[in-house]
């Protein structure tokens, strides 16, 4: 169940789905879905419907407060945020390389010309290092200093910056795990089934039961099992989906382009008691812009102190 079909189920005819999506979209604190619950939740003919309704909604209010987004919360668990940034540090230094060339560029050309150029390096190679580095001087002279200077920007391996691919969702027959999540009677072994249904199951049927266990489960730590669960399942089959499509490659170019990545918030909330009173429903924030990156200054070199020390050290050798 995608965020689509989650935003769908909220305007069917029948109640019982209707509880189930509301019920649903709290536990996963699917904040995208607040202006529809917005739209739905006054216009609820059904008791039960509506306090459900307003359990989730008191939900994402608490989780945008909070700064989750489900889509950060992806880009957290999933580590394409290393992506992200790997990619905004090549575009930094390719930029901060051509920062370099133009700044020696224009040292060069404030000499007098580009044979002058080549006399002045062929004189400093001289002096330094004799006739083999007066040929390697005059050669620096007709090569822009970006071709000839390390900038010590080179590309290096990066360890553990790789992101996890995203998993098919399967199809396995969940129903012999389910019965064993809401009836069995030791907590410990329900806890385990959902742990199960979300590690190593993988099939997005399981979400609407896991809701069920988060909201209704009388132990604490069979909720946060059912919530993780459902989480993992549910990021899993949109960064699936994503991948598929090609919106995540268009959004790590987007976010390396901006030059600043969403904030991920902790991909586990706590679980509030299962019924809430009505809340008023708040429009979304506007999310304020990102701040740009900032680079160092190209490297300068002082080429006429450089000729006078070379000057001075061919005069001292001289009998």
């Amino acid at each position: 169940m995608d965020f689509n079909t989650l935003i769908a189920e909220l305007q069917v005819a029948e109640p019982e789905r209707r509880l189930a999506a509301a019920r649903l979209i709290g536990t996963l604190d699917e904040t995208e879905a607040f202006d529809t619950l917005a739209l739905c939740y006054p216009r609820e003919t059904e008791p039960q419907v509506k306090r459900m309704m307003s359990w989730a909604a008191k939900r994402l209010e608490q989780a945008r407060s909070a700064g989750y987004s489900t889509r950060a919360a992806i880009f957290h668990h999933f580590k394409i945020d290393y992506e992200v940034q790997q990619l905004r540090e090549q575009r930094e230094t390719e930029l901060i390389r051509q920062m370099q060339y133009q700044s020696e560029m224009q040292l060069l050309n404030e000499r007098s010309g580009k044979a002058n150029n080549v006399i002045l390096g062929a004189a400093i190679g001289g002096a330094l290092f004799g006739a083999q580095g007066m040929m390697m001087g005059a050669m620096t002279g007709l090569t822009p200093g970006a071709e000839v200077l390390s900038s010590g920007l080179e590309p290096r391996p990066a360890i553990g910056s790789s992101r996890i691919m995203p998993v098919r969702p399967s199809t396995t027959d969940i129903r012999p795990l389910v019965h064993r999540l809401l009836h069995d009677p030791d907590a410990e072994r329900r806890r385990k089934v959902a742990t199960d249904l979300g590690a190593v199951v993988n099939n997005p049927a399981a979400l609407p039961f896991l809701a069920q266990a988060f909201v209704h489960d009388p132990s604490t730590l069979v909720r946060q099992a059912a919530q993780r669960a459902a989480k993992l399942i549910y990021w899993n089959l949109l960064y699936w989906q994503m991948e598929e499509s090609g919106e995540i490659a268009a959004e790590i170019r987007r976010r390396a382009q901006a030059g600043a990545t969403d904030g991920a918030a902790p991909a586990v909330t706590p679980a509030p008691a299962a019924q809430n009173e009505a809340v008023p429903l708040a429009k979304p924030a506007a999310a304020q812009p990102a701040a740009a990156p900032t680079s160092e200054p190209p490297l300068r070199l002082n080429l006429r102190r450089i000729a006078e020390a070379a000057d001075r050290a061919s005069r001292q050798r001289q009998p």
